[in-house]
């Protein structure tokens, strides 16, 4: 069990009110239904061979969706789809997910191209010369009094769009977002909550368990769900415990959940 600094604990939110969108594995994530459907924009930073989450989320709140990843190309798909023919040639594609896998681009392309108000960005989030800058993005796609939900899974790159969040943090009505290499940023990480409170809520945490290669070290990687505060007010202390049962599962099925505590734990 590992204890996890004050400053990431949640505020209380009743199970009942939360939802996991996504996978039941990486790329799930647990989300106030609230939440979700009083957003009408997705805006998607990080999509990889995973869109299940943006499925589910566009299931829900009918929500625009407009994802972003650099590194799912033409030569990704190539070369994807020559290693998983191989494995099919081999018979060691038998399962129905796995043929799924082999075809994967067409449900890609029917769900990003062929679904009305969804559209996929093969740019980089950040702010390098070769990025796109978040406020960019919210601008390009913002209008009236639009509420954006935006899911953010960047692989470090997160760290340069968070003056970005704060700065839109008006127009934002949810986030969940994967940090990484937590150890060296947790001041960041803190920095970053505590300027999001006044309008936006921790109200969910769950450990990625592929980041902890030794037993009992803190987790590299971990996610995190905000959701608008005015959404959930309660002065209810939370003393939930951390995974929920039925709401969060491992990211490696071969490793346990990571059990989490916080400081005067009652």
């Amino acid at each position: 069990m590992t204890e996890f600094p004050e400053k990431l604990k949640p505020v209380f939110i009743d199970n009942s009110e939360l939802i996991r969108l996504g996978s039941i594995d990486d790329g799930g994530y647990v989300v106030p239904i609230k939440t979700v459907k009083s957003s009408n924009i997705l805006i998607s930073l990080g999509v990889s061979d995973n869109w299940d989450f943006e499925k589910d989320f566009k299931k829900k709140s009918h929500a625009r969706v407009f994802a972003y990843d650099y590194s799912i190309n033409n030569d990704y798909w190539i070369s994807k789809f020559k290693k998983d023919f191989i494995k099919f040639l081999q018979l060691k594609i038998f399962k129905p997910k796995k043929i799924y896998k082999l075809f994967q681009y067409v449900d890609f392309l029917l769900f990003f191209r062929f679904t009305k108000n969804n559209k996929f960005f093969l740019k980089k989030i950040g702010n390098s010369k070769d990025s796109i800058t978040l406020d960019k993005v919210i601008n390009n796609h913002f209008k009236n009094q639009d509420k954006i939900f935006l899911k953010i899974d960047i692989e470090n790159f997160e760290y340069e769009i968070l003056d970005d969040i704060i700065f839109n943090i008006n127009k934002i009505q949810g986030i969940v977002i994967e940090f990484h290499n937590v150890t060296k940023n947790f001041d960041n990480i803190f920095n970053f909550i505590d300027k999001l409170k006044s309008d936006l809520s921790l109200v969910h945490i769950h450990a990625n368990n592929y980041s902890v290669k030794e037993f009992d070290k803190f987790p590299e990687a971990i996610e995190l769900t905000f959701s608008k505060s005015s959404l959930h007010e309660n002065n209810l202390l939370n003393n939930k415990k951390y995974p929920i049962k039925n709401l969060d599962f491992s990211n490696s099925k071969r490793s346990p959940d990571i059990d989490i505590t916080f400081p005067n734990y009652n």
